[in-house]
Formats: structure tokens, sequence, C-alpha cells
């Protein structure tokens, strides 16, 4: 015989055996509790109970949605739901309450005459091939009596700066402390979800005391209690904090639910780094011939040198300043460029530069930057003269001497740039500039990343890898510039430095 519901079945056939055991086993162990239940002394029900109503609860008030046993899950698809059938077991509280066949458990009266009482619900769940129990535990409390934190506490978002000592109070907080408008009694406060790494605790506004749970007796003179952090905090590691705070009287029935986000705010803890400690840039000189043949070297005014680059690792915009004022070098704040102010009456010059974020208030690189930059005479030009003086070809008696051809060499162009610049095919990267009209530009060797066109216009090739560029990340090339006017040929070497 199976009991369940409070009846009696019969087994019908042996050959059922195997179906009547499995139901045995399964009623055996979901059901726990007596079927007709009574009423339960307090001490024994307030660590099953798993809800609390307010006495003015009204009919209709869905307590719980119960949810299909393993079993029935096993024996039934969970498409066909229409053969679930739960079904409230009677009992002095069945006038009280009802359950649907979806498995709802509702309220259908004035639970006013239930207050401080554990009740006790069995719902029967029934499926062609099975059946179990469900217990469901309820306690009515007078709605005055009942807990509550106040709707500040509820709408609020705590904030605390990272990096502070443990103890350091939430701000934008109010004290936590839950009250019941029937007066006074024992409560206990403790964090109970999202406490991530133990990272908050609760402060004891009366004795000081901090912990995860604090206890307020009966009768004690108490302020609430307050949220605290309980270690250092670091925004990287994590910036938001949802906290579930609860409050409860000593039979831990009667409680009180606030749910506290807090944020963690950034505090200026990373200094601008250097991508390099050192920097070494050179200047080639301008070679200039007056009318009577008198050569000058100038390094004109406003010249590019080169930059140097700080990166912060909060993600801070940097911005550079050179720490010793100069009169011939001048540091573009925003880009970290360094221009020519004057002209040079030395042959180097040494500044150091700090960077510093765009921060309140705003820290600076731990270690300036050293800066050499060099200024140097224009590259020889090497003249070569070829002069053939017979021509073996031609057996006429006159001589006919070949064109001289000029060849020079122009002083390196450096450049840098960075790899963006070269993300896309065709985009002229720089422009090659012309001594006179009549000259025309061309690679002499086949690069793989850049072309020089004949109007001196060098373009992208293939898109720019720095990994995949040699050890000085530099893309170095020759170009040949003709002057079709004057016999001439020259030769440019360039160097792209990423």
């Amino acid at each position: 015989m199976l009991r369940g519901g409070g009846k009696m079945r019969k087994k019908k056939d042996w050959w059922m055996g195997g179906l009547v055991m499995l139901a045995i086993i399964v009623v055996a162990v979901a059901e726990e509790a007596p079927l007709v239940p009574s009423l339960m002394d307090f001490e024994v029900a307030k660590n099953a109970l798993s809800l609390v109503l307010p006495h003015d609860t009204y009919p209709g008030y869905t307590v719980k949605q119960l949810e299909p046993s393993n079993a029935t899950s096993f024996h039934q698809p969970e498409h066909d739901q229409a053969a679930l059938n739960f079904r409230l077991l009677e009992t002095s509280y069945s006038k009280y309450f009802t359950v649907l066949e979806n498995g709802v458990v509702m309220t259908t009266g004035d639970l006013s005459p239930l207050v401080n009482q554990p009740v006790h619900l069995t719902i029967l769940e029934e499926t062609p091939n099975s059946t179990s129990t469900h217990h469901l535990h309820l306690f009515v409390m007078d709605r005055k009596d009942m807990l509550r934190f106040p709707g500040a506490t509820l709408d609020t978002v705590g904030e605390v700066m990272e990096n502070q000592k443990p103890g350091t109070p939430v701000q934008g907080i109010p004290h936590l402390q839950a009250n019941s408008a029937s007066g006074g009694r024992s409560i206990s406060y403790r964090i109970i979800s999202g406490n991530d790494d133990d990272a908050f605790a609760l402060k004891d506004l009366t004795t000081q005391k901090i912990s995860n749970a604090i206890s307020i007796g009966e009768g004690e003179k108490s302020e609430g209690v307050i949220l605290v952090t309980a270690k250092s905090l670091d925004r990287e590691e994590k910036k938001d904090y949802t906290l579930t705070i609860e409050a409860a009287d000593t039979e831990g029935i009667n409680k009180a639910i606030a749910k506290i986000a807090v944020t963690v705010l950034d505090v200026n803890d990373n200094r601008p780094v250097f991508t390099r400690p050192e920097y070494k840039f050179s200047m080639a000189g301008i070679k200039s011939t007056d009318l009577h043949g008198n050569s000058t070297v100038s390094w004109p005014r406003f010249s590019r040198l080169g930059h140097v680059e700080a990166k912060d690792e909060g993600g801070d915009k940097v911005a550079y300043k050179l720490l010793t004022p100069s009169n011939y070098v001048i540091i573009v704040p925003q880009t970290g460029e360094l221009l020519l102010a004057n002209e040079p009456d030395m042959q180097e010059i040494l500044v150091d530069v700090e960077a510093h974020d765009l921060r309140s208030p705003s820290l600076a690189s731990a270690k300036p930057a050293r800066v050499l930059i060099e200024f140097v005479a224009p590259e020889p030009a090497p003249m070569i003269v070829q002069h053939l003086s017979h021509d073996a070809i031609n057996q006429h008696s006159h001589r006919r001497d070949k064109r001289r051809v000029t060849r020079a060499v122009r002083p390196t162009k450096r450049i840098e740039f960075t790899e963006t610049d070269g993300d896309t095919d065709g985009k002229i990267v720089f422009q090659l500039e012309k001594e006179t009209d009549r000259e025309t530009f061309k690679i002499r060797d086949e690069n793989i990343w850049v072309g020089v066109e004949a109007n001196g216009a060098v373009r992208v090739k293939k898109k720019w890898d720095y990994e995949e560029l040699g050890p000085e990340k530099t893309i170095d090339f020759w170009v040949i510039i003709t002057n079709s006017g004057h016999n001439e040929l020259s030769e440019l070497s360039t160097r792209q430095k990423l």
C-alpha cells in the first residue's frame, strides 16, 4: 500500500510491483512531516519557517509558486504540464489558503486569527506515475510588529575612496537601524550576500565594534550600525558592490532586508611612465651659399626635433613639460613634441622632460626622461664625375665627350611615426621636398612597406606592423632624385622610425 493524501491505495497486480516500489521511495524521501499537521511548537518550528506574512495580507495574494519535484520531472515531460495536480491537504488552516493545480499557493481570507502562529501547509503533488508532498512553513505577524528599515536606507548609493584603511565609513548611507511600531527588541544585523572577498563589515556606533554580524540586545541604547570597509579596496579590481543587509530578531523569524549599492571611487594612484628612460635626437643643419660663394649652415627655427611619450596605467591623459626652461628647445605639452626655439650655438643640448597626468591632484612621472639633442653639419655631398675620352664605336676623326653626370648625397631624413599612421594602404605619410621644380623622385630599392611617387609623395605600400619591423623599429630606404634640367642625380637616405 502507498501512503499519500490520507488515502490508501491497493496494488492492482503483482506485475506493477516495480512501479509501486518506485513511488514508495519517492514518498519516503519527500515526506519529512506529518500529512495532517497540528499547531507546531514555536521553538521547534522557527528553524523551518520559510515565509513571514503580515496579518493584513489581502485575499488572493500569491504566497509562493511551487516547483514540480524531481520525481515529477523524471516521470513527466516538461511540456505536458496539464498532467500536474497540486492539492492542499485539509487542516485547520485550509480555509485561509488554497493551491491551484499549477502549484500557486494563495491566501483566501483574513489572516488576523493566525497572528503569532506558525502555520504548516502540506501540498500533495500527484501525477499519473508518482506522488510527492511539499511542506510550506509560514508565520503570520501583526504588521506593526514587523521590522523595517527607514525608507531612505533603501534608495541610497554609498561611495568610498579606494586605498582607504580598514574601518573607513561608506559615505552616503544613513545609519542602519531597523525598528517596529511596537517598540524595541533584540536585533541582529549581518551582511548576508554581495560581500565579495569580505570587503565590508558593520560597525556598532555605540560599542564601536566592527564585525560582519552585530547583535544589539533588547533595552540596550543603540544608534544602529554603519557600513565600513573591512580592507583596503582597489577600484581596478572591483568598483561596484551590491550588499544585502539583514536585520532579524533573536528567533530569526521577524526580518528586514536592505539592499545597498556601493561604488568604489577612483584615487589617482598611477603615475605616468615614459616608454623610454632616455631619448637621443639628431638634427642636420641646412647648408646655403650666397652670391659670393660663402657657405653657411643653419637650423630653421621651430624645426621638429623628435617627441617623447609616457603612458598612464589608469588611462588618464598625459601632458609634458621641461623641468628646466631652455632657450633652444620647447615642448608641446599635449603631444610631447620637441621643437627648436632658437639657432643653437652648441653641438648638443641635454634637457629633462617630466610627464604628469591631467587629474586633480595631479601625479608626475617618478623619473624624468633625459633627452640628448645633437646638431650636426650637413652630410658631405661627394661628386662622382664620369668622363669618357673616346667613343670606341665612332670611327670618325673628331672626339665626342660623354655628358657629365653629377651625383650627390643629401642629408638623411629622420621622421618619426606611430604604427597607426601606416594602417591604410595607399595613404600618403609624408612629402619629399623639391629643391627645384624639375626634380623627380624614385625609390632606389624595392621596399615592402612604402613606395615613392615621382612627385615625392611617400605612400603606404603595406600596412605597417610594429612586430614585423627589425629591432630598431625603422623603415630605411634610399630615394633617387633626378634633376632633368641639370643632368644631376642625388640620393636621399630616409629613415622612418616607429
